[in-house]
């Protein structure tokens, strides 16, 4: 039996779970027929594999669920559930054979303590240790159509899953974003960046949402339409001139006083 490394699934950020995949499982292959082994002259013929899960919602032993899915020539054929207790047919063959192997479900509660239990707790306190909350920044620029282009950047987090998202206005947006892959700092920390270009009315506002399992809640870092890029550009060229202006003026009240200290 040939298996693969634990692997941790990326689609739940509070749910841990592992897939180890088992080829060539040439027992199951015999209770189908001797003559199975013996495969097609094209090298495919029958496969049969099982997928075994564990999916743990807690730091609870109670929470943690094994799963055994049975393939039989690409076809899901039966299923264990831990927590259901026994084993499910979904074919004709899968329910001829779990009338058999639920006779003997005590290997099965073994594979769950090893497999699911004694195995993620070591896993789950390594990520505990090193766990690290993202820093978030949310900058503007502009694009060559002249619209805006916001960029939200997580950095220095661990694990490496997270899910950065774009809210307009109280409402998801997936239209014009774009993202880039998780990538390593080169220890054991990752950063990601995501874009936003769109053009902005003068009431949107726009928050970039990041979701962490280090985090307790999601982090918000909001972007105010209201002030956009142009009036700030203008305002800062007032405000500048404004300066410059003082800074003369002053100059020249200096230069007026010292010429009548003289006269």
């Amino acid at each position: 039996m040939n298996c693969t490394a634990l692997v941790e699934n990326p689609q739940h950020s509070g749910l841990t779970v592992f897939n180890m995949k088992c080829f060539t499982f040439l027992l199951f292959l015999y209770l189908f027929s001797r003559s199975v082994v013996d495969c097609a002259a094209d090298g495919k013929g029958y496969f049969v594999y099982a997928d075994f899960w564990c999916a743990r919602y807690s730091r609870e032993p109670e929470q943690v669920e094994f799963l055994i899915d049975y393939y039989f020539n690409e076809e899901f054929t039966m299923q264990y559930n831990s927590t259901v207790g026994n084993w499910t047919g979904f074919t004709p063959a899968g329910l001829i054979f779990t009338q058999t192997f639920n006779k003997n479900l005590r290997g099965r509660i073994l594979e769950r303590k090893l497999i699911c239990v004694d195995s993620t707790d070591s896993l789950l306190n390594a990520v505990e240790e090193n766990m690290a909350e993202p820093n978030i920044t949310l900058t503007e620029t502009t694009t060559s159509s002249h619209d805006t282009m916001l960029v939200c950047s997580a950095y220095d987090f661990y694990p490496k899953h997270i899910k950065v998202t774009w809210h307009r206005n109280g409402q998801e947006v997936t239209s014009g974003v774009t993202s880039t892959e998780v990538m390593t700092n080169g220890d054991w920390t990752y950063h990601v960046h995501s874009f936003l270009e769109f053009t902005p009315g003068r009431q949107d506002r726009v928050s970039c949402v990041v979701e962490h399992i280090s985090l307790r809640e999601p982090k918000i870092s909001d972007w105010d339409s209201s002030f956009n890029q142009s009036e700030r550009s203008f305002v800062i060229g007032g405000v500048v001139a404004l300066l410059l202006g003082a800074v003369i003026l002053s100059s020249g009240l200096i230069h007026y006083r010292r010429r009548r200290s003289v006269i």
